[in-house]
């Protein structure tokens, strides 16, 4: 068993994976693999035009780290694709990258081998951002640098990262989770959003899975009756470098973005939060109160396998949701007690969907279809590390 990966700037993000009906292509070949690709198109005022009927110019994005959720995981032959943010604008297309940025010369070379265009290369995001404001000044240029940023780097850099950009007035900008690390973060961030014209948005790429999907709508429908409990699991095999990180912040954010969007804010969290002798996150127990019921989930650090589940008990069925897939269970007559009901397996069928590619669809149409971004989707991304910030200070 190799020794667990520690959470540091160079090794990139943890990936949650999840199953997915269908698995595309080959990952050593992005013809293939990205099915449906069109060509790079024709040149038209200095936008790349989609070919087709409508003839829509292409959105022009800029990419900020080519670490393992920004590009290199497209090398994993046994996950779906696309599921990296390069992966999903190459197969939108919609979408033409005109810049990535990097620190890591040998990686961008790497990911030029790989990428099929020629993007500009920029080592350093404040050249970068340098060359956005000179493209966006010079008055001769008819058209922006960019109109879609997407920020991959660690998230003690991609904060501030994310913050210039929205001050440069990039239309839309994607951010990577957590979006930070502490409460200040996250108001800096909702200061930023709110006095600028862009829309910002968090990749918490579950509230785009069908599956996910699916359960919302039993939820909105009350098909099952009232929410009577909550309960989750997020293991993590990663360590914590500091305090103020672990588990909590880098994975049950997910969790957390799911409770929120299913149940809305709570009233009330409690528990417990185990440290070890340096202080750093173990273990933690935590409990969210809710009108008739309370969501508890459990994180673990240093665990030798991932799990991320989550359980909604209703009036009349249960139902599982999480990486190992969809279940759920009805309540029916008992065939083993009189006068008893008992929960049956039933089928929990999943649509075909792949979350990267719904949520780049839908942030690349916001454009021309701005009632397709939720502000309120954003503001309970920030409120998972809200969260997260409260846990790690008070319990």
């Amino acid at each position: 068993m190799h020794e667990p990966e520690l959470y540091a700037p160079s090794s990139g993000r943890h990936a949650t994976e999840y199953p997915l009906p269908g698995n595309a292509g080959h990952p050593g070949n992005p013809g293939i693999l990205y099915t449906g690709l069109s060509s790079m198109g024709s040149v038209c005022h200095g936008h790349t035009q989609v070919t087709g009927k409508d003839h829509q110019v292409k959105r022009k994005a800029i990419l900020i780290g080519l670490g393992r959720i920004g590009w290199s995981l497209e090398q994993d032959r046994l996950r779906y694709h696309p599921c990296t943010h390069a992966g999903s604008v190459l197969a939108h297309s919609g979408c033409e990258l005109v810049a990535v940025c990097d620190t890591d010369p040998d990686q961008v070379q790497r990911f030029l081998r790989w990428w099929p265009g020629k993007p500009r290369v920029f080592l350093d995001s404040k050249d970068l951002f340098n060359a956005i404001r000179k493209a966006d000044s010079d008055e001769l240029k008819k058209n922006r640098f960019a109109d879609l940023a997407i920020v991959a780097t660690p998230q003690d850099v991609h904060t501030s990262q994310c913050i210039e950009l929205l001050r440069l007035g990039i239309e839309d900008v994607l951010i990577e989770k957590p979006p930070g690390e502490t409460r200040a973060d996250m108001n800096r961030l909702e200061k930023a959003m709110s006095s600028s014209h862009s829309r910002l948005w968090i990749n918490f790429e579950r509230r785009y899975h069908p599956g996910y999907r699916k359960v919302k709508q039993f939820l909105d429908s009350a098909r099952f009756g009232q929410v009577r409990s909550v309960r989750g699991r997020v293991y993590s095999g990663a360590s914590p470098l500091h305090p103020g990180s672990g588990p909590l912040l880098h994975d049950a954010v997910h969790w957390l973005d799911l409770m929120l969007w299913f149940f809305g804010d709570p009233m009330k969290m409690a528990g417990k939060l185990i440290r070890d002798k340096h202080g750093l996150e173990r273990s933690s127990s935590l409990q969210f109160l809710y009108p008739g019921f309370v969501a508890n989930l459990v994180t673990g650090a240093r665990s030798r396998y991932f799990e991320f589940e989550m359980e909604i008990d209703f009036d009349q069925a249960r139902i599982q949701c999480g990486n190992s897939g969809f279940k759920l269970w009805k309540a029916k007559r008992s065939k083993r007690y009189s006068g008893f009901q008992e929960l049956q397996d039933q089928s929990f069928s999943v649509p075909e969907g792949n979350p990267w590619k719904e949520m780049y669809k839908t942030i690349v149409a916001a454009q021309r279809q701005p009632e397709k971004y939720h502000r309120q989707a954003t503001i309970q991304g920030l409120d998972t590390v809200r969260l997260v910030h409260k846990a790690y200070k008070s319990l």
